[in-house]
This record gives structure tokens, sequence and C-alpha cells, in this order.
């Protein structure tokens, strides 16, 4: 476990209106934590909660520095904002990095108080990581001090039986060149090319690294028309425990999608808060 980190700890959605995409999220199959407010960022949120990780709805509410970059992202587009990894032991991951030349800064807390009747609030420690660190991939190191608090078993209870994240796509003009970077975080040969896609093997789900021209090999019915400059983050792959059953749910909702022969389920950006999503089996 190099540098104290464990792996792809959550994936970050950027959204205009909390309330509504909530309910985007909701009508895909996804259950839903009460709102959180964080108040060092002046954002709130809401997850789809998976055992291991989670997918994170946000929305700046108020001041802060995270509330600002969220907004002038938000002038352009909904969409995947950033990932954030998990550590350990933020502290130790912050010294690690230093040590092997990044300008990483000193681990630091962030709280999320929960809107649940209960006053509940969530502790973590984290930290953003240099874009040299993760080159066109926005990226923070997050270590969950309350983890106890934080997997209701109603949580975790989806409709559409998703289950973890499997992977993370991003858009970028030159893959090959990125591999030294994210060896650095995640140990020597832990991004691996072929041909001109990276795929970092992060202990805890895939990124991939590719040109936008050949996203259609990773997603064969991404709506290449609508991506975003890159680099992007464009894609998540969600492991669920079974795609019939995700599938009946999205036609039950009316949600516009497709599946392969494998029974991958392809949901479009425009369904999905500016991000297209693949459902694949656990």
């Amino acid at each position: 476990m190099a540098n104290n980190l464990t792996g792809l700890d959550h994936a970050v959605v950027a959204v205009r209106d909390l309330d509504a995409a909530s309910g985007v999220f909701e009508r895909l199959g996804f259950a839903l934590t009460p709102v959180g407010h964080h108040a060092e960022w002046g954002t709130a949120n809401r997850c789809a909660m998976f055992a291991g990780d989670y997918v994170e709805l946000i929305a700046p509410e108020g001041e802060g520095e995270v509330a600002d970059q969220l907004r002038d992202f938000l002038t352009r587009q909904e969409g995947l904002f950033s990932l954030s990894l998990g550590s350990s032991d933020g502290a130790a991951t912050s010294q690690s990095l230093r040590s092997a030349g990044l300008e990483v800064p000193v681990a630091r807390s962030l709280s999320r108080k929960l809107d649940d009747g209960k006053g509940t609030t969530l502790m973590f420690s984290e930290m953003p990581l240099p874009p040299v660190a993760t080159p066109g991939i926005p990226t923070r190191v997050v270590q969950h001090i309350t983890a106890e608090r934080e997997r209701h078993p109603q949580w975790l209870d989806h409709p559409n039986t998703a289950c973890g994240i499997a992977a993370a796509t991003a858009i970028v003009e030159e893959p090959p060149a990125l591999t030294p970077a994210w060896d650095v975080l995640f140990g020597p040969h832990s991004a691996v090319l072929t041909d001109d896609t990276v795929t970092v093997h992060t202990g805890g789900g895939l990124i991939y690294l590719t040109r936008p021209d050949e996203l259609t090999q990773l997603h064969p019915e991404a709506e290449l028309d609508e991506l975003p400059p890159s680099p992007a983050l464009v894609a998540l792959a969600i492991r669920v425990a079974d795609t019939d059953r995700a599938a009946q749910v999205l036609k039950d909702k009316g949600v516009d999608f497709s599946r392969d022969r494998e029974g991958t389920v392809r949901i479009p950006p425009s369904e999905a808060c500016g991000v297209f999503i693949e459902m694949v089996g656990a």
C-alpha cells in the first residue's frame, strides 16, 4: 500500500441544484444519504454510499475555496469534478508524498454535518494534491475519521443493486506521458500503458486515461459530441449485483439507456447530470 493510499475513495459530481440532482440519481436507482454541509468548504452534498467507496453529489451553498472552485466549474457544465483517494493515515500520506518530491499540504480537518434530525457530524482529514501529482484529474486525499457512522444499512440498499465503483475515466491529450506521476502515488508499474490508454491500478478501483478520440474504445456508446475539453473526467463504471434489476429500475422510471450483449447498462450524460455511467456486473 504505497504512501498509505487505499485506492479510489469516491468520485465527486458537481451539480448546480442539489435537490434536483438528488432526484436525478434517485431516478437512476441510487439511495442517497441525508444532505450534509461542509462548513469549511461552503458546500452541501448527498452521497450514494457503497461498502468501500461512494459517489458524491456536491453543490456550492456558501463561502469557501471549494465552493468557489465549484461555481467556476459549473459555469461551464455539471458533471464529474474530481476524485478522492483513500488514506489509512492522512498525515503519513502527506509526509510520504512530500518525501517523494511533491508539494503536498499538511492534512487538514473537514466536517460534514448531516440533516438527519440527530445533529450527526462526520469528520475527515483531507488534502488536495498538486496538479503535477495527478495530471488532468483534480484529486484529493481523504481519511475517514468517523467511518463507523457513514454506512447505515439503508444507505447501502440501492434499488439498482449498486455496490461499488469499478472505474473512472478521464480524457487527456497525452496519456503515456502521465504514467510516471501516477506511479509515484501508487507505486512502480501501477500505471499500465496499453496502446495509448493508461490504466491506473489504485488498489481499489481503476482510473482510465484516454485520448478524446479513443474514448469509444473504452465506452462504445459515449456521446462524443457532448464531451468537455480535455483534460476532463467524463465517465464512471458502477458495479451492480444484478444488471437485469438495474435495467428494470431504469425502464420503470423512463430513463434513456442501452445494453450490450454482456448486459452492461449504459446511461448517457443527459440522464445523469453530465456523467456517462456504465453499470457493470459485480
